[in-house]
């Protein structure tokens, strides 16, 4: 759908193949999900972030460990060893991708949070569609920006995020009509209640 683009890419290595492959099934999985379960859908989004710093790792042959987490890419510790290879990573990934990657991190950390304190879900609603379409926007540009990098796709300009070529979409009207059935069929079980039941 949105990230189709994705799959036209050519890895120079196995390895790398198997990423990309892996990166488009997460971006499958968090469309399927973007209406009916927005909270999955940013954690999915949040795995895809990682593959796109593991794809980047395996290209530039920065040494991170195959265990390394979004985190581990992204921030710097105690450890002068591991900030050396945080410090390659974030040259090689570029300012405005630098900042992508750490919003998909932080709002990815929020649908996390929300899957340990399932109540925070429904108190932050709106919040969680809004953060989860962010999320969308961002990964579509971080994922344009690899392919522009790593593979050379030139092609990709134009390209911006569409939610309503999503499984679940409901247009506005649809939703008004759903409403408006959902409505008369209260109303209809209000008056079958009061005058449905007969008298013995």
């Amino acid at each position: 759908m949105n990230f189709d683009y994705i799959k036209e890419a050519e890895p120079s290595t196995d390895d790398l193949r198997q990423l990309y492959d892996s990166l488009y099934q997460n971006l499958e999985k968090a469309e399927e999900l973007y209406w009916t379960k927005p909270q999955r859908c940013g954690m999915m989004l949040r795995r895809a972030t990682e593959k796109i710093c593991r794809i980047y790792n395996g290209y530039y042959e920065i040494h991170f460990p195959e265990s390394a987490t979004l985190e581990d890419y992204l921030c710097y510790t105690g450890d002068d060893d591991h900030n050396a290879m945080v410090s390659r990573f974030l040259s090689v990934v570029r300012k405005e991708q630098r900042d992508r990657l750490e919003w998909l991190r932080v709002w990815g950390d929020e649908c996390v949070f929300m899957e340990e304190n399932p109540d925070q879900i429904r108190h932050n609603a709106d919040k969680l569609y809004l953060n989860v379409k962010k999320m969308m926007v961002y990964m579509m540009e971080a994922t344009k920006e690899m392919c522009l990098r790593i593979d050379h796709m030139e092609n990709l300009q134009g390209r911006s995020f569409a939610d309503d070529i999503l499984p679940g979409y409901q247009s506005e009207e649809e939703l008004e009509a759903l409403e408006e059935q959902r409505q008369k069929e209260q109303r209809k079980s209000f008056w079958s209640s009061l005058f449905g039941k007969k008298e013995k």
